[in-house]
């Protein structure tokens, strides 16, 4: 019997061929797939039915404020729905808010801004009970100091900020010009300072051009207060 040499049993009986050059193609080609499917289902743990998110909600439009121009002494604005009740000995915070709310849904102001000027107002019929101030004068003259682009909340002259300055909580802090709460009460003890009543032509009037003498400015506030007062009394 023949010996068998050692290349024979070490060589494969049939000697394998080189991969054809497609198939390393298909099967990267087989990987992109299989990671764009595993992606798909990913966003979709995060996304349910795969749907792209809502956009958000637009700003709501500020309130139209018809350009009256009334002459000087002829009128006053509107009386706007009254703040709540000063309560001196028990806390009104919650009555505020509520009152804040309700009439920033129908103004279209924001509730804390409103809550400034309803405490100014709170805080003056106890203090100046004859002065008869509305939220809505100092809403106005916001709105006139914002439209003329002045910085702060409302813009007072230092000496008169020295004078009316007076912290608008009870929370032992100095007053701050950059606070709309401070400010808002400041201005209202300097609407008030001269004891006239607001509620009448001659006493708005009168109040308004001390703060500033321009004519157009107190029309613009009067505009201003008019609506905001007229749209937080309406159904």
């Amino acid at each position: 019997m023949a010996e068998t040499t050692q290349s024979s049993i070490d060589a494969p009986e049939h000697p394998a061929r080189p991969l054809p050059p497609y198939v390393p193609r298909l099967a990267f080609a087989g990987g992109l797939v299989l990671t764009g499917v595993v992606l798909i289902m990913t966003v979709g743990v995060h996304r349910p039915g795969g749907e792209e998110p809502p956009p958000p909600a637009e700003p709501q439009a500020a309130l139209p404020v018809p350009d009256q121009k009334p002459q000087p002494g002829v009128a006053t604005p509107r009386a706007g729905l009254a703040a709540p009740p000063d309560r001196p000995t028990v806390s009104d915070a919650a009555e505020l808010e509520t009152w804040a709310h309700r009439v920033a849904g129908k103004t279209r102001l924001a509730a804390t801004d409103l809550s400034a000027y309803g405490r100014a107002e709170m805080w003056l019929r106890r203090q100046k009970p004859g002065c008869h101030l509305s939220w809505a004068t100092l809403a106005g003259i916001a709105h006139v100091e914002a439209a003329q682009g002045r910085p702060g909340p409302i813009t007072l002259p230092p000496d008169v900020w020295a004078k009316q300055a007076v912290r608008a909580r009870s929370d032992g802090k100095q007053p701050d010009p950059k606070d709309l709460d401070d400010a808002a009460f400041a201005t209202a003890r300097y609407l008030c300072a001269a004891g006239d009543d607001v509620a009448t032509p001659a006493g708005w009037w009168k109040s308004i051009r001390t703060f500033d003498p321009a004519v157009p400015y107190a029309q613009e506030v009067f505009s201003a207060a008019d609506a905001y007062a007229d749209a937080s009394v309406a159904p």
